[in-house]
């Protein structure tokens, strides 16, 4: 029930269609209940003989209408109710996406996108079914019942006493079935998740895994996957198999209860031929809502089932959290960035990413991050526009702590190019105006794509701008898409720019081109700079050197170098690496040809 309590916000919006759907459901039965009785009703007077032709043609006539009065009464029902569970699973869908947009990355670092994208789409038709027939056949179920076994008492009491004894049965036969049902609903739609977290994961790695040739690996995989879904598919199957005979058995045996024991009381001149009649097309009427008990059964875990899973997500709350009066901290201008021994540990790891962080970033200031792989460069600069939670007292902005800014408001201020470049099916020019304004002039977007040199590139697409780019840009080169990043962070125009290992796809001359146009943009804003390449930061007011989450070194470009430590033996390196780069590209490595 508590799992259910979750729909009734979304019946409450459509209540009223609800219980005009439910009224339709009770008229179509009330009405066509009636039928039986009058056809039984007519064959006892044919059978005393005290009807005439005239009477016939009424009598037939006025069931007619009524079977004809039911069955509009029917299609009203399916009509309201249809539409309703319609309505609300796209009100769920709605809901279910709409809450994916406020959780934390936190929340996405530990899901597979192929179980939420069933969750977004199979478990929600699951729930749509529940709302649709589940409602709508549960209804009709229990308005058939009592209306029918109130008129089968009408004719004769000891009759339906008879031939509803076989009846008892079916109320342990549906507890057990249902638990069953439902617990193998949950472990098939779980299978379901695992199924498609292996296709979307191939699809979206297929270049992956044709380049290490793991075609037949990830084959195997994904039949291991589908063996477990189908073996849980056929085990809910044969578990709906028996269901259904077992209630039909049931039945059966309701049927050849009356026929004896109507027959026998007609032999003994005790019941009419047409009140029996009566009775088996009532019995009749009872089979299908006893037959659809068990679908119903059915929908309903399988519906419960998926809406666990549904409210697993939704139930979810967003480790950072916006703060009561947010409202009150907006300030103009560019805000300090104040780090404070910042310390930060991810949630279930046992050491911290940052430990004892101090740095303050007046605005126009430009910093520069590096280190080893895991040094924690990447965490440090997520932290600014707070992906995770930030520990109170430690990161401030503008003087206040970071807790205390509107995440809209924060997110505004800072313009981020990611380590791993996304970027959407869609236009280039739709992507680079992406978290600007969509109606940005046209000239500002090539002026953003100049800056970020890849306007040329551009231009020598078919389409130029208007060119939809594959699923992550997968037409542009790695360093195409790292540049179109960049123009659409700077399309934003924010206070503070994030730049982590954004160049590592382009070209060293490249990389100096657009570090040479982002320098007169970057006197304007505080700008973080992260790279492995140590040119990238050369030019920086500060550069941190973080090792295990630590600050071991700090200083300018010339300090750093004068100093013994990792950045000098790095520069050192990679200034070797530069020369021979240079040298192969004079085509003076091979020996000259004697």
């Amino acid at each position: 029930m508590r799992t259910l309590s979750s729909l009734l916000p979304y019946v409450r919006r459509h209540a009223w269609a609800i219980v005009f759907g439910i009224i339709f459901v009770f008229l179509a039965n009330a009405i066509a209940l009636t039928v039986p009785v009058i056809i039984g009703q007519t064959v006892n007077l044919i059978e005393e003989r005290r009807i005439g032709p005239d009477n016939l043609f009424d009598l037939a006539f006025l069931a007619l209408c009524l079977a004809g009065v039911a069955a509009c009464f029917r299609f009203l029902m399916r009509r309201v109710i249809i539409d309703v569970s319609r309505e609300v699973e796209y009100e769920f869908r709605n809901d279910f996406f709409r809450k994916l947009q406020t959780l934390d990355p936190s929340f996405f670092d530990a899901r597979n996108t192929g179980d939420l994208m069933s969750r977004a789409t199979n478990d929600t038709d699951a729930l749509r079914m529940l709302m649709g027939p589940g409602v709508m056949y549960t209804a009709n179920t229990l308005f058939s019942l009592p209306l029918a076994l109130t008129a089968m008492m009408w004719l004769d009491w000891r009759l339906t006493l008879v031939c509803m004894a076989p009846m008892l049965v079916l109320t342990p036969l549906v507890k057990y079935f249902g638990s069953r049902t439902h617990r193998m609903s949950r472990l098939q739609q779980d299978s379901f998740g695992e199924l498609t977290t292996t296709v979307q994961e191939n699809l979206a790695g297929i270049r992956v895994v044709k380049a290490y040739r793991q075609e037949d690996f990830e084959l195997r995989k994904f039949l291991e996957r589908n063996d477990d879904y189908i073996a849980k598919s056929l085990e809910l199957a044969r578990l709906q198999a028996m269901f259904f005979p077992s209630i039909r058995l049931v039945v059966g045996f309701g049927f050849t209860v009356l026929l004896l024991y109507g027959g026998h009381r007609i032999i003994q001149g005790h019941l009419e031929v047409g009140t029996l009649l009566s009775f088996l097309l009532l019995f009749g009427m009872l089979v299908w809502p006893l037959i659809a008990a068990g679908w119903v059964i059915n929908l309903i875990q399988r519906g419960i089932a998926s809406l666990e899973r549904i409210n697993a997500i939704l139930e979810s709350q967003p480790q950072v959290a916006e703060p009561e009066d947010g409202a009150a901290v907006v300030e103009a201008g560019t805000p300090t960035i104040e780090f404070r021994s910042l310390t930060f540990q991810y949630e279930g790891t046992s050491q911290p990413q940052l430990k004892n962080i101090d740095l303050l970033a007046p605005p126009g200031k430009t910093i520069g991050v590096v280190g080893p792989v895991g040094a924690g460069k990447s965490t440090l600069v997520n932290l600014l526009s707070r992906f995770y939670p930030v520990p109170r007292g430690m990161l401030f902005f503008g003087g206040r702590d970071i807790n205390d800014w509107p995440l809209g408001e924060l997110r505004k201020r800072i313009s981020f190019v990611f380590q791993e470049t996304f970027l959407f099916s869609d236009t280039i020019g739709w992507n680079i105006r992406f978290g600007s304004e969509d109606r940005a002039p046209q000239e500002l977007v090539e002026e953003a794509a100049e800056i970020a040199k890849v306007h040329g590139d551009i231009g020598d697409l078919p389409r130029n701008y208007s060119t939809v780019l594959g699923e992550r840009g997968v037409n542009l080169s790695g360093g195409q898409r790292q540049r179109v990043a960049i123009a659409r962070a700077l399309m934003r125009q924010a206070d503070i720019l994030v730049l982590d290992d954004t160049l590592s796809a382009v070209d060293t001359h490249t990389e100096e081109a657009i570090l040479g146009e982002l320098r007169r943009i970057m006197e304007r804003k505080t700008t973080f700079l992260i790279s492995h390449r140590l040119s990238t930061v050369a030019t920086a007011d500060e550069i941190l050197v973080l090792h295990e989450g630590s600050v071991v070194q700090r200083g300018t470009h010339a300090d750093l170098v004068a100093r013994p430590g990792w950045y000098a033996e790095m520069y050192s390196r990679q200034l070797s690496e530069r020369a021979i780069e240079d040298y192969d590209e004079e085509g003076f490595a091979e020996d000259p040809a004697p």
